[in-house]
């Protein structure tokens, strides 16, 4: 949604990132090493705006090395969040094996658990909902503890286009470096409604169990299935 003269990447050489992280995680490398590798990542790359996912699992470091860098948390309710992982899993079924190794770090034990009423879940090879509405809570859940409130701006995605100037202004970037219209850019054409497949009772179950404090808080017009924009 940035101007092209504005240095702006989003999951720039991410397989380079993942193996970093996956080497971090399984004690392949030092935090001494890691830090050192993303300092010397950050000079090369030179970003005004690193807009990558990937960032949460150094989201620590970041904070420490980089103490004048601000981030936004993008935060979409659980159900259409949802409904578009699924449907990006079944667009790209077969993905870099590093990719899948990064989803796996997130989930939960019992990704693969299923209740009777997730049975389509498991016929597409999908994770449970318990796996997914888990991962949805811990990520948005852990930024907004750790990043402190004066370096934090959230924004739902489905207000993305009309937050822009406020989100170019807490980045420190001038009105003029955004495209309004290239907000929304990144669309899947191909989409299916698996989670009306879902046993409805058991799907508002899982929210509540896992998602409803968030949802409560920044969705609080979506009380069900009924009320998501999928």
């Amino acid at each position: 949604m940035f101007s092209k003269n504005v240095r702006a990447g989003h999951e720039v050489r991410s397989l380079e990132l993942i193996d970093k992280i996956l080497d971090r995680h399984n004690g392949r490398i030092s935090e001494t090493e890691m830090t050192a590798w993303l300092l010397a990542r950050d000079y090369e790359l030179a970003l005004e705006v690193n807009s990558a996912a990937q960032n949460f699992w150094v989201m620590d470091i970041l904070l420490r090395e980089f103490p004048d860098a601000r981030f936004v948390l993008t935060i979409r309710d659980c159900y259409s969040w949802l409904n578009s992982h699924i449907n990006q899993r079944l667009r790209f079924p077969n993905v870099d094996p590093r990719w899948a190794m990064l989803r796996e770090l997130r989930l939960s034990p019992n990704a693969r658990v299923y209740e009777s009423g997730e049975q389509v879940l498991k016929e597409k090879d999908l994770y449970s909902l318990d796996a997914h509405f888990s991962h949805w809570t811990l990520h948005n859940a852990r930024v907004l503890a750790e990043v402190p409130a004066g370096r934090l701006l959230v924004v739902r995605t489905d207000q993305i286009g009309q937050r822009a100037l406020e989100i170019a202004g807490f980045a420190g970037l001038p009105p003029h470096a955004v495209r309004l219209h290239r907000t929304h850019e990144y669309k899947n054409p191909i989409k299916q409604e698996i989670v009306r497949q879902i046993d409805r009772d058991f799907l508002e179950r899982k929210v509540e169990q896992h998602c409803r404090p968030l949802m409560t808080r920044f969705f609080p017009e979506i009380k069900s299935l009924d009320d998501a924009k999928l």
